[in-house]
């Protein structure tokens, strides 16, 4: 995180999937299936939390973009119902997050002068050369998903944690360069 980005919009954005998680941590098992509420509330806090972190003039961070957008995916699935969706979700766990995630992160890298990294203050060449390592670590992060997708710990809370600390080390140093 560069010294641009303020340290309460960082968190702040990560409310909604803190939201659905909470749950799982407290009864220590995931069962998503039975998160129709959980996924819900988490994809409504994401729409008036992004506005409040835009109208600071922060920016919004791009892996929690894609976890927003995969809450919403969740809340569809599983509260339409869809069942096709909410059975994929099922079984694929965290996947679909880092799926998500990376095509944010895509999306950002390649129309955003902030890039995937999106650090105030790192724009242009230098945010797209470290947005492009933060994809592969992304890329990394989603294969890494779908091999241990029966373990939440290990499919889904170490990468998103590993993926998040990449991003700010990552803006850390680019911060310096400029």
């Amino acid at each position: 995180m560069s010294a641009g980005n303020k340290l309460w919009a960082e968190l702040l954005q990560l409310v909604p999937v803190v939201t659905l998680a909470f749950p799982f941590i407290v009864h220590g098992s995931v069962d998503l299936s039975r998160a129709a509420s959980g996924f819900l509330v988490g994809a409504a806090l994401a729409v008036p939390i992004g506005l409040v972190v835009r109208r600071a003039r922060q920016p919004l961070n791009p892996i929690l973009v894609g976890t927003a957008l995969w809450l919403w995916v969740g809340a569809l699935g599983f509260n339409l119902p869809l069942p096709g969706l909410a059975a994929w979700l099922t079984s694929t766990q965290a996947f679909g997050l880092f799926v998500a995630a990376f095509g944010a992160g895509a999306v950002a890298t390649l129309s955003s002068s902030l890039g995937f990294l999106a650090c105030r203050g790192v724009e242009g060449a230098l945010a797209r050369r470290y947005s492009f390592v933060l994809l592969a670590l992304s890329s990394a992060a989603m294969v890494w998903s779908w091999i241990f997708r029966h373990d939440v710990r290990l499919g889904g809370g170490l990468p998103f944690i590993a993926l998040n600390v990449a991003r700010r080390v990552l803006c850390r140093h680019a911060s310096r360069l400029v």
